[in-house]
C-alpha cells in the first residue's frame, strides 16, 4: 500500500510509537502488522522489532482539523528504512527501491547488507566458506539485514605428501612412489548488491612437497637397502610437482652363464661350421645332405658350460645367476665315448642318427647297404636294418625294407617299399606300395598295450610290497621259493588280464622282427619268463623294479620318436 511505511525498534512498542510520530497522531490511531519481533539477552539487541504500520482512515472532521500547534518530532532517516509522502498529495508515484536497499554483497572478503522497505536480502553459503549469523553457523539461504553480524570464516584445505617405498620380488630394486601434497587457499569473489547472493570463491592451489632426502634414506634404512642407492634419483622425487616413480636403489645382476654345446667335428672336412647347442631343433636332413662317417671318425665333442658372475641385490646379498645346462652324450649302436664322456667316436661307418631328449644327445650310426644295379626278380627282395642305397630302379614284383632310409636313384614301379625312415626316390613311383616309417606303425599298434602292462606292473609291485608288511607273510618262504608263488598267486587273484596282454605284445614282435628295437626284445623276453613261464631266475622284487623303470624309459623314447614326421620325396 502506498500509505504504508516500515519502522523499528527495540520492542514493538518503540516501533508503534515511531510510526505516530510520523504520522503526527497518536498511538491508537495505527493499524500496523509485525514483521518482525525483537530479540534481545541480558546487555545486547541482538535483532530489532520490525512493523509495517499505516495510519486508520481519518474522518473528515479529522482531516479539516488544524495541526497541533507542537508536532511530534520526525524521525531520524537511521531509523526509518523509508517513509512515502502524505496521503494528500495526489500525484505520489509508486515507491522504486535503489540498488543498494534490500540487497547484500561482497567486498575484500567481506559481506554488506542493505535494508529494504518491502524486502530483505539473502545470502547463501557456498563450499569452503563457513557463515555464521549472530554467532550461529548458516548452511541454508538466509534472511540478513544490517543488524546481523555476519562472519565468514574462510576453510583452506591442506593435503600432505605422500611417499611408499616398495621392493621387487627379486629384491633387485626399490621404488619410490611419490605424491606431492597441496595446500588451497580460498578467498571471496567480490560481487556487486543482489538481493540473493549465493557466496562464489576462489581456489588458489599450491603444490607443496614437504618430502626430503634425509627421510627416504631414513626410511631406506629401515628396510635394510644398503647397496646401490642412487642419490640422484631421491632428489628428483623430493623435488617432483607430480605422481611420480624413481627408482631409488638398484642391484647388480647376475651375469648368466653358457650352456654346453655340442661341436661337430665331421663338418670341418665338408667346410661346415654349425655349432649345435643343447637348445638347437636338431634336423640333420636339413643341415646336410648326408652325414655319413667311417670306423674311427670322431664324430663330435662337448664345449663345456662357461659358469655365470654373481649379483649384488639391494640388501647387499650375492646372487647367484642360475646354472647352465649340461650337456650329456650317450653312445648306442655304432659308437663310443671317449675322453671323459666328452667325444663320441664312431666305431662303425655309416649314417649317424642324433635324438635329443633333456639334455642328452644320443648318438648311433647305422650301418649302410648299396646295391649296384636293379631289384628285380633276379636279384630277390632286399632287407636291411639300416640304410639302403639302390643305384638303379625296383621293379615289378619285389619288395625292399629296411630299417632306416632308403635312396634310390631310379624309378620305383608295382612293388613293395617299407623303411623305417624316409624314402628319396630321384625317379617316378608307379603304382608302389610305399610304407614310411614302419617302426612308428608297429608302435601305434602295440603301445596303448605297453603302457598298461607298465600300469599293472607298478600296481603289482605295490601289492608284493604290501604283502611284505603283513605279519602273516612269511619273508622266509619269499628267501626260499622266490617269487614264483606270489606272483601266481596275484595273477590268478587280482592281475587276470596281464598274462593275455604279454602274449599280445610278443605276437605283435615276432610278426615285425626285422623292425624291432633290442630293446623291445630284452623287455618282452623278461616279461614272458617272469609272468608267463615263472622262470627260477626271478627271485626279488628289485628285478621287478628294475623292469618298470627300463619300460618307463622305453616308452619315453618311443614317445619321442613317435613325433618325428616321416618323408617321402618323389620326382
Amino acid at each position: 500500500m502506498k500509505d504504508t511505511i516500515v519502522t523499528r525498534g527495540k520492542t514493538i512498542q518503540e516501533a508503534i510509537q515511531k510510526a505516530a510520530n510520523h504520522y503526527q497522531v497518536p498511538e491508537d490511531e495505527i493499524e500496523y502488522e509485525v514483521v518482525r519481533t525483537g530479540r534481545r539477552n541480558r546487555v545486547f539487541i541482538i535483532r530489532s522489532a520490525v512493523i509495517e504500520a499505516r495510519r486508520k482512515t481519518p474522518s473528515i472532521e479529522r482531516f479539516d482539523a488544524q495541526p497541533s500547534a507542537v508536532p511530534a518530532a520526525a524521525p531520524s532517516a537511521t531509523e526509518l528504512v523509508h517513509w512515502v509522502e502524505p496521503e494528500h498529495i495526489k500525484d505520489i508515484s509508486t515507491f522504486e527501491e535503489t540498488i543498494t536497499e534490500g540487497t547484500v554483497w561482497v567486498s575484500n572478503n567481506r559481506v554488506f547488507c542493505k535494508n529494504g522497505t518491502y524486502h530483505y536480502a539473502r545470502i547463501k553459503p557456498a563450499r569452503g566458506v563457513l557463515v555464521r549469523l549472530n554467532g550461529q553457523v548458516v548452511d541454508t539461504t538466509t534472511v540478513v539485514s544490517e543488524e546481523d553480524v555476519i562472519d565468514v570464516e574462510l576453510q583452506h584445505e591442506t593435503v600432505e605428501p605422500q611417499m611408499k617405498l616398495t621392493v621387487s620380488e627379486d629384491r633387485m630394486h626399490v621404488y619410490l612412489d611419490v605424491v606431492p601434497g597441496y595446500r588451497v587457499m580460498r578467498q571471496l569473489k567480490d560481487c556487486p548488491p543482489r538481493r540473493e547472493l549465493i557466496l562464489e570463491v576462489q581456489e588458489v592451489k599450491q603444490i607443496v612437497n614437504g618430502i626430503t632426502e634425509l627421510q627416504v634414506l631414513q626410511d631406506l634404512k629401515k628396510l635394510g637397502v644398503k647397496f646401490g642407492i642412487d642419490l640422484n634419483e631421491i632428489k628428483r622425487a623430493c623435488s617432483a610437482q607430480e605422481p611420480v616413480t624413481c627408482v631409488v636403489a638398484q642391484g647388480i645382476k647376475p651375469m648368466p652363464g653358457k650352456d654346453a654345446e655340442f661341436e661337430p667335428t665331421w663338418l670341418a672336412r665338408k667346410q661346415h661350421k654349425d655349432v649345435l647347442s643343447i637348445s638347437d631343433k636338431i634336423d640333420w636332413r636339413e643341415q646336410f645332405s648326408l652325414p655319413t662317417v667311417k670306423a674311427g671318425e670322431v664324430i663330435g665333442r662337448v664345449i663345456p658350460a662357461t659358469a655365470g658372475v654373481p649379483g649384488t641385490n639391494v640388501f647387499n646379498q650375492e646372487v647367484f645367476p642360475e646354472p647352465p645346462k649340461e650337456l650329456t652324450l650317450v653312445a648306442q649302436r655304432g659308437t663310443a665315448l671317449y675322453e671323459g664322456g666328452n667325444r663320441i667316436v664312431a666305431i662303425e661307418s655309416g649314417r649317424i642318427v642324433v635324438q635329443k631328449r633333456s639334455g642328452v644327445l644320443n648318438f648311433s650310426v647305422l650301418p649302410q647297404y648299396v646295391h649296384r644295379g636293379d631289384v628285380n626278380m633276379k636279384t630277390g627282395n632286399i632287407r636291411f636294418h639300416g640304410d639302403v642305397y639302390i643305384l638303379g630302379n625296383i621293379e615289378e614284383g619285389v619288395t625292399v625294407e629296411c630299417g632306416g632310409n632308403l635312396h634310390v636313384t631310379g624309378t620305383v614301379a608295382h612293388c613293395v617299399v617299407i623303411t623305417g625312415g624316409d624314402v628319396f626316390i630321384h625317379g617316378a613311383a608307379v603304382g608302389a606300395n610305399i610304407i614310411c616309417g614302419r617302426t612308428n606303425f608297429l608302435w601305434d599298434t602295440i603301445l596303448p598295450t605297453f603302457r598298461s602292462i607298465h600300469e599293472d606292473l607298478i600296481d603289482l609291485i605295490a601289492a608284493i610290497k604290501q604283502l611284505e608288511m603283513n605279519r602273516s607273510f612269511s619273508k622266509v618262504d619269499l628267501r626260499r621259493h622266490g617269487l614264483q608263488p606270489l606272483l601266481k598267486l596275484l595273477l590268478e587273484v587280482k592281475f587276470k588280464d596281464l598274462p593275455a596282454r604279454i602274449r599280445q605284445i610278443s605276437e605283435s614282435i615276432k610278426q615285425e622282427k626285422q623292425n624291432v628295437d633290442p630293446d623291445l626284445e630284452q623287455i618282452v623276453d623278461f616279461m614272458e619268463k617272469a609272468f608267463l613261464y615263472f622262470h627260477p631266475l626271478v627271485t626279488n622284487l628289485a628285478q621287478l623294479e628294475s623292469l618298470s623303470d627300463f619300460m618307463m624309459s622305453v616308452i619315453s623314447s618311443i614317445e619321442f620318436d613317435s613325433t618325428r614326421i616321416s618323408t617321402i620325396v618323389s620326382s
